[in-house]
């Protein structure tokens, strides 16, 4: 007895050598890092979502050094923050091409700040990959990849989801009143909204538009009240 546990014990070692040796050599990238380059709205009117892309990303990024990296090299994500601004974006997308010299680019959070970067892309023949790009009838570009679930035709799907809904309640409307920001994407969708509404038979009591980073609200809400 004595003798077989000797030889499981053995056995056992020799398994969680082997087990380590296979976590090192799994667990360490090594050569110079892969840099990622993007943008996000870390400040202005669309920072409380950004900072959220920021947040995942990272932990993403940290669990991916974690194991093998990218190809077995680190990953480096090069951010900066484009302050909710499309033309900022345009600039810092240039930066992060000519003077950071990154090996892959991904999109900023939001639609206008996306064709900025779109345009940078195409101009310096690069693939970029993005999610959150609400007017899948502007992107032009060939290179440039949707990783987000959202419909060839959003101005149509959202708008019939909702009005479905509605449909589908105990009172279904018979008027709406459509209130958008201008930011393109929403307000594209919201076009798409007024027009389901009027194939529906609804009655359009108000569409009201307010300006991207507006804060105040009151005209609307007052509007809406009367």
């Amino acid at each position: 007895m004595p003798a077989v546990n000797h030889s499981v014990r053995a056995a056992f070692g020799a398994l969680l050598a082997l087990a380590l040796a296979a976590h090192a050599a799994l667990a360490a990238p090594s050569g110079p890092p892969v840099r990622i380059g993007s943008t996000l709205a870390l400040t202005g009117p669309l920072a409380a979502t950004g900072l959220v892309h920021k947040i995942v990303g990272e932990i993403y990024v940290e669990q991916l050094n974690r194991k093998d990296g990218l190809l077995g090299r680190p990953v480096e994500w090069v951010l900066k923050d484009d302050q909710s601004r499309p033309d900022l974006a345009r600039t810092l997308y240039e930066q992060l091409i000519t003077v950071d010299k990154v090996d892959l680019m991904m999109g900023p959070y939001a639609t206008a700040n996306i064709l900025s970067a779109m345009g940078v892309a195409q101009r310096y023949n690069k693939v970029l990959i993005h999610h959150t790009f609400g007017t899948p009838s502007l992107a032009k570009y060939d290179m440039q990849f949707p990783a987000g679930g959202l419909a060839g035709d959003p101005d149509n799907t959202i708008p019939k989801v909702v009005f479905d809904a509605l449909a589908a309640s105990a009172k279904p409307p018979k008027s709406v009143a459509v209130v958008t920001s201008k930011f393109p994407s929403v307000h594209f969708i919201s076009l798409g909204a007024r027009e389901a509404a009027k194939k529906r038979g609804l009655r359009e009591v108000a569409f009201l538009e307010w300006d991207f980073g507006n804060r105040d609200f009151g005209p609307i809400a007052a509007r809406l009240k009367d």
